[in-house]
């Protein structure tokens, strides 16, 4: 054989070599007992927030009291004992509401000395940010809340004990009120702060229009609009539900006229999108919400006061119910909506199947399977906690004996596992059940052996490309593979994937 075609045929089996396997099989679940070894609970997890390669969260070690922690999987470890006060600071300083801005994380947490206040951390340096609140000579708190990154500024609501609760931001190193709103020392009480272009959105009452949408990019900080002008304009709109979508911010607000119905603005033109229950208007509405997008669509769920609650969807020029899934005027309650490939996948109740799991893509909508078919099927799984990762969605549904951690493919095969120990339970009263890091999935647990812990499993397709899309790693790798092997006078064939018109 010619030493060219030799070394062709050598690099094109370094390239197959290189090209990873997809393994099968549900991934080995690791449970996570070392904060607080034994039946007792640490409570991890109930908050939590990402920076770098490590998930940082309160925890409650038994001697420390509920403190600053992180894991990457492989180790767990206390960042910094924030409150030292009480016994062994027995306490805790209870941080929560992580969120990111550049290389620092930040957070609300009590040092015991000055109450609820903003601190930060990189996971080798934590500090208290601002002493806020620091005019209060008895509750000394702030109490810094919806954490919002936008820029290099970190926006927030928090009460100084002069202004009342506003608007404030941070870059770490200056920390400043926006502006106060509502004068006077209740303040404005901004809420539901979302990023959105150049501005940050949010809801506030200047004492005068109600709870408005209003918006700031630090400079200048607006009204965007009086919607609700009703009780000679002191009602409110409430807007609610932000969602990005293309070149809107979509939303659910009250005009005190059609109740509480789809709106949409981009700072510049806000306006109702439609009306969709006009049946019971007023204080009533549609109450559009799980706002969640797909291709050219945004879906969500709302009542029509015909139909009941049912999936909806909207590009802006056109909104439609998705399918009246429980036909009936009773509604299928659709919730939990989460895209995964070219679907929409929720939690839906049809009548007779109980809540399942379903999905659509806006011409079909379809029962995935009827997980709990206990009670001739009627029962229900509750699927929820939905999480995308690699190949597969992950969620926890009741089969009928226990609840499962499950995950299903886009061939909708669906796997469960059982998750070590006895009366083990998925869930907990917080935002982040579920959470993912690089290829990780954790999710919180109990069970009669642990407590209230975590665990862990490592998903081995996350990361890795896709074998049926043009222009994937994948594909990249068998062009270059066919590349190599003609020139070594081979022939490699890409096969084609063919999909459904």
């Amino acid at each position: 054989m010619p030493a060219k075609r030799s070394l062709s045929l050598a690099l094109a089996m370094l390239l197959v070599a290189a090209i990873p396997a997809r393994a099968t099989g549900f991934p080995e679940i690791h449970v996570v007992d070392t904060i607080r070894p034994g039946t007792q609970s640490s409570y991890a997890l109930w908050s939590v927030g990402r920076l770098g390669d490590y998930l940082y969260f309160s925890a409650d070690d038994g001697t420390h009291g509920s403190e600053l922690w992180r894991t990457n999987g492989a180790t767990t470890e206390l960042v910094h004992e924030i409150n030292t006060n009480g016994s062994g600071g027995a306490n805790g300083s209870s941080p929560w509401l992580f969120t990111q801005l550049n290389d620092w994380i930040y957070f609300s947490a009590n040092d015991g000395t000055h109450g609820n206040e903003l601190w930060r951390t990189n996971g080798t340096t934590t500090t208290l940010v601002m002493d806020i609140g620091a005019a209060y000579s008895i509750f000394d708190n702030s109490n810094p809340y919806y954490l919002t990154a936008l820029g290099d500024w970190l926006y927030f609501s928090a009460d100084d004990g002069v202004l009342g609760t506003e608007l404030w931001r941070t870059n770490g190193t200056d920390t400043e009120p926006v502006l106060d709103i509502y004068e006077g020392s209740y303040g404005s009480q901004p809420s539901r702060l979302i990023a959105f272009g150049a501005w940050i959105y949010f809801s506030a009452s200047d004492g005068t229009s109600g709870y408005e949408l209003w918006r700031t990019n630090g400079s200048t900080t607006e009204r965007v609009l009086d919607i609700n002008p009703t009780i000679d304009g002191a009602g409110s709109s409430d807007p609610a539900y932000f969602a990005p979508f293309g070149d809107w911010l979509y939303f659910q607000a009250n005009d005190g006229t059609s109740g509480y119905e789809l709106w949409r603005t981009n700072g510049s033109t806000t306006e109702r999108v439609f009306d969709i229950n006009q049946t019971n208007a007023g204080s009533g509405g549609s109450f559009p919400n799980s706002f969640t997008a797909l291709g050219s669509w945004l879906y969500f769920s709302a009542d029509d006061g015909t139909s009941g609650w049912e999936p909806w969807r909207t590009n802006g020029s056109t909104t439609e119910r998705v399918q009246d899934i429980n036909v009936g005027g009773i509604g299928s309650y659709p919730a939990v909506f989460t895209r995964f490939g070219d679907w929409i996948y929720f939690q839906a109740n049809n009548g007779s199947s109980g809540g399942e799991l379903w999905r659509t893509n806006g011409s079909t909508t379809e029962l995935v399977e009827d997980i709990n078919t206990a009670n001739s099927g009627a029962d229900s799984s509750s699927p929820t906690y939905f999480k995308p990762l690699g190949d597969w969605l992950y969620f926890k549904a009741y089969d009928g004996t226990s609840n499962k951690l499950m995950r299903m493919n886009n061939e909708t095969v669906i796997e469960s596992a059982t998750i070590p120990g006895t009366n083990v339970g998925l869930y907990c009263m917080c935002s982040s059940t579920v959470s993912v890091l690089n290829n990780k999935l954790f999710f919180l647990m109990i069970s009669n052996e642990i407590g209230f812990e975590f665990a862990y499993l490592e998903e081995p397709t996350a990361g890795l490309p896709s074998t049926d899309r043009d222009g994937s790693l994948w594909g990249t790798t068998l062009v270059l593979l066919t590349a190599v092997t003609a020139a070594a006078g081979l022939t490699v064939r890409k096969r084609e994937v063919k999909r459904a018109q």
